[in-house]
């Protein structure tokens, strides 16, 4: 029973994690979310389109 629980929670989460994804992706456009992943992760950006001032 406490095996089914977990397995049970860690489905929702990915499950979750999925959905958001695409649902970011779908909205914003998979360029726009990529960008952010990429400025989240710590990763130099290619683009000039948010240069620091």
């Amino acid at each position: 029973m406490v095996f089914e629980l977990i397995a049970g929670f860690v489905a929702l989460v990915a499950a979750s994690y999925i959905g958001t994804t695409m649902a970011l992706r779908g909205y914003f456009g998979a360029t726009s979310f990529d960008r952010v992943q990429r400025r989240e992760s710590g990763e130099p950006n290619d683009d000039d389109s948010s240069a620091d001032d």
